[in-house]
């Protein structure tokens, strides 16, 4: 039969008609004519397979490409007339056997949103989503807004995250309060900066095991370690003078990394309770005077706080007293008050940050029995300020265990101003950047998009699908919750064609194809037959 390529939409009845022009085709003729119009469907339908087939294979090797299934119905039936027939005089026992079906049709061409394979890559911005799901893309020329499960996007010389076709990945920007803010196209600059944060609290813990007082005083045995400290000197305090030492990098209010030193000496005590008391300092600084010329540092330049642990007998610590200078750069003891207290914690002013220092215990009120200042204390460790009964311990404070070697950890909340360095993709789709001062960022959230109907989707090429009203409502939700699929970054997901399926159903395509073709020319020879009988 001419005129005919398979897998073209061709109307088949009517080209079965011009190549027999000897006999007018209908569906309604005789037996041989219907067949000849039910070869002539099959055909088409089978033709209409072999392209489904065909557009799989094509896809093979496409990302985020879902297999097409076609469906086939058949068409109405011809009724016979007196093949039906009573059957034992029974009114509800009719018997329809006079039907004749009429050929093949398609019924449908189905997608199947089968979960692909995930194959690894070495780009961040390859996202995969393991589950259901949809990433939302936008054409920001037209508006238009659609759906694809191929992520592998690329940052344009703008940031903004894209398709191979240009297309914008939408989000939901978080800001510095990690509030998000409304639909947008993800972009990241990639010499975005973190502002710096200047320290607000320093948490220490340690485990003071020495009983050695290397820094007796007489008079002062609580602030041994503060009449010892001399802020001219480039080594404040020796180390003959202190038991433990424990350095720690802050950030003053400019963000500028400061080094403050805690020093730690044993303490006399009356009771089978230990005392060990502690000095707070940072490293002295060159000041100016307003002419520019350099100020002679004063003894006290660089203390911060001054006080004492309470122990009790098995090494558990029980409270804190701390003391800071009211004048900047004193030594003496009268200049030396209460320290202030926020959250329970002691708090210190570094060039006017003021931080507070966790040693592992806080107040649950105000300090009890404090002194006006730290020279009333004097050699009576009774009058040292107390934390009171209601003291909180944390859980893990400083001790004192005698059976323990000393270990020491630190950290504290401030940090320098950083350069973005890298990106990462967590699961539920968050876009974290870590940046050069090893602090980190949440910038973007990607949603995950599911629809009532998959089905209802319509298909536009490049990867992508359109919403339309048989796909029923759209939820926009976080990757990972609830119904939706998970984001899986250095992953770009396959496509679910199975070639071997394939192969075998193009294989049972085109022998139905020349099964229903040869229907056809039988059919034809059958007429052809008659048509000699009749003019015989």
């Amino acid at each position: 039969m001419t005129g005919f390529t398979p897998g073209t939409n061709a109307a088949l009845p009517e080209a079965v008609g011009k190549n027999f022009p000897h006999r007018r085709f209908f569906p309604g003729g005789s037996s041989v004519n219907s067949s000849l119009y039910i070869g002539a469907t099959g055909m088409k339908g089978l033709a209409q397979g072999m392209q489904v087939t065909t557009n799989n294979l094509a896809n093979v090797s496409t990302i985020g490409y879902k297999h097409q299934s076609i469906l086939f119905s058949d068409i109405l039936y011809q009724s016979q007339a007196g093949m039906g027939n009573w059957w034992n005089a029974q009114e509800d026992s009719r018997v329809a056997i006079g039907q004749v079906g009429m050929g093949l049709q398609v019924e449908s061409v189905r997608t199947i949103f089968q979960q692909g394979g995930l194959e690894s890559s070495n780009t961040v911005t390859d996202m995969a989503i393991n589950g259901k799901g949809f990433f939302q893309v936008m054409d920001e020329k037209d508006g238009g807004v659609y759906y694809t499960r191929a992520g592998d996007f690329r940052p344009d010389n703008q940031g903004v995250w894209r398709t191979p076709t240009g297309l914008a990945l939408m989000g939901w920007q978080i800001g510095a309060d990690g509030s998000k803010g409304s639909l947008a196209p993800v972009q990241v600059d990639t010499f975005a900066t973190i502002p710096a944060r200047t320290t607000s609290s320093v948490e220490l813990t340690l485990n003071l095991n020495s009983r050695a007082d290397k820094s007796a005083s007489a008079e002062n045995p609580y602030f041994a370690l503060l009449d010892q400290y001399d802020g001219r000197s480039s080594t404040p305090l020796s180390t003959d003078a202190y038991t433990y030492s424990q350095p720690m990098t802050v950030y003053d209010a400019e963000g500028n990394a400061r080094t403050v030193t805690a020093y730690f000496d044993g303490a006399p005590s009356d009771s089978p309770n230990r005392y060990m008391e502690f000095l707070l300092a940072a490293e002295p600084t060159v000041k100016y005077d307003e002419e520019g010329n350099a100020i002679a540092p004063e003894p006290g330049d660089g203390l911060l706080m001054s006080g004492v642990l309470q122990f009790d007998s098995a090494g558990n610590l029980q409270s804190v007293s701390a003391f800071t200078p009211a004048t900047e750069g004193s030594k003496e003891l009268e200049d030396w008050v209460p320290a202030q207290l926020a959250g329970g914690l002691p708090q210190f002013t570094l060039d006017g940050a003021p931080m507070t220092l966790d040693l592992g215990i806080r107040a649950a009120g105000g300090w009890e029995n404090a002194p006006a200042s730290a020279a009333d204390v004097g050699t009576d460790m009774h009058l040292l300020p107390s934390m009171g009964e209601g003291a909180i311990t944390s859980q893990y404070p400083t001790t004192a265990f005698s059976s323990s070697t000393p270990t020491s950890t630190y950290k504290q909340d401030g940090y320098a101003e950083g350069f973005l360095s890298t990106v990462s993709i967590r699961n539920d789709g968050t876009v974290v950047g870590h940046f050069s001062n090893s602090e980190s960022l949440d910038l973007w959230q990607i949603p995950i998009c599911r629809f009532t109907s998959e089905d209802g989707l319509r298909r536009e090429g490049s990867n992508l699908f359109s919403a339309t009203p048989d796909a029923g409502q759209m939820e926009m939700g976080m990757a990972g919750t609830e119904n939706y699929g998970t984001v899986q970054a250095y992953n770009i997901e396959l496509s679910n064609v199975d070639m071997a399926t394939e192969m075998v159903n193009m294989i049972i395509t085109q022998r139905g194809f020349q099964s229903n073709s040869k229907v056809v020319t039988t059919a034809d020879q059958m007429l052809q037959k008659a048509m000699e009988l009749k003019r015989s």
